[in-house]
């Protein structure tokens, strides 16, 4: 949060409701430094294999928590896994969410070398991409190099809601 906050960067966050419940005041934080706050349901399940009543709760429950905490009303839904189908996708529209997928993916959650992040993310940077990330370790330390690499490259890092403006 420090580093886009000193780069002047404005990202969206994807949130799983259980997360901002543990986490309120990471939560808070990310909204107070102006990022823009998606739903990524509650409890990262495969939604494909939900009941259609278990999709809505998954997607309405995480807007009320997120509501609650941070008194916003999320526009955008990313599935967890990005694993979706009709059901999933009139279900966020239902709620009157976008649903967004990413183009790029760091494969975080199981590399631990930066190094290896960054190639496999830097050279395939172009406009409109989404490149997805975790909090973990790998990228924290992958993110300083990929944000000036694509600012050198003159890309405008920009949340979601930013992007569809162009």
């Amino acid at each position: 949060l420090n580093l886009l906050k000193m780069k002047n960067i404005c990202l969206t966050f994807f949130l799983e409701g259980r997360w901002v419940e543990q986490n309120r005041k990471l939560a808070t934080m990310i909204k107070d430094y102006n990022h823009e706050i998606g739903n990524h349901a509650y409890s990262h399940e495969d939604m494909r294999n939900l009941s259609a009543e278990d999709i809505h709760l998954e997607i309405s429950k995480t807007n009320k928590i997120i509501n609650e905490v941070l008194e916003v009303i999320p526009k955008y839904f990313t599935p967890p896994y990005g694993y979706f189908d009709t059901r999933v996708i009139e279900a966020a529209a239902q709620m009157n969410m976008a649903t967004i997928l990413w183009s790029l993916d760091t494969i975080d959650w199981k590399i631990e070398n930066p190094n290896e992040i960054i190639n496999n993310i830097v050279p395939n940077i172009q406009n409109g991409s989404i490149i997805l990330m975790h909090p973990t370790e790998s990228s924290l330390k992958a993110l300083p190099y990929i944000i000036d690499k694509a600012l050198e490259n003159n890309y405008k890092i920009v949340s979601i809601n930013e992007m569809l403006k162009f």
